[in-house]
């Protein structure tokens, strides 16, 4: 299934190979998981870690933090049309595990592409 945010991650991919160091400062593992219609219909890893994204369940790193959040709020963030923390307050973003974390991630997440 194709969704609108794979042009986000796709995104972040090509920003964590240009941004390595900065990706590794943070040092964390995130998994999004996007849904559409209420269910979940892609996930995907960010792993700070070691520097690169891809597409399923994270593959032998322990995830320090899970989002949720539907595929049109993912876009809107990466615009910055919806503020992460105004998604969260609204309950269109859930986070689980370590939320601090997520606060390190805005920076590397800025997108200026149109999608």
């Amino acid at each position: 299934m194709s969704l609108q945010s794979d042009a986000v991650f796709q995104k972040i991919i090509d920003g964590l190979k240009d941004n390595a160091a900065k990706a590794k400062a943070i040092n964390g593992v995130f998994l999004y998981k996007i849904t559409k219609d209420g269910k979940v219909a892609k996930e995907w890893t960010l792993d700070c870690k070691s520097a690169k994204a891809y597409e399923g369940p994270a593959q032998g790193v322990k995830v320090d933090t899970t989002l949720t959040v539907a595929d049109e709020d993912m876009v809107d963030i990466a615009l910055g049309k919806l503020n992460p923390q105004a998604a969260f307050m609204k309950g269109k973003l859930k986070i689980a595990g370590n939320i601090m974390l997520t606060q390190k991630l805005a920076p590397l997440l800025k997108t200026d592409a149109k999608l």
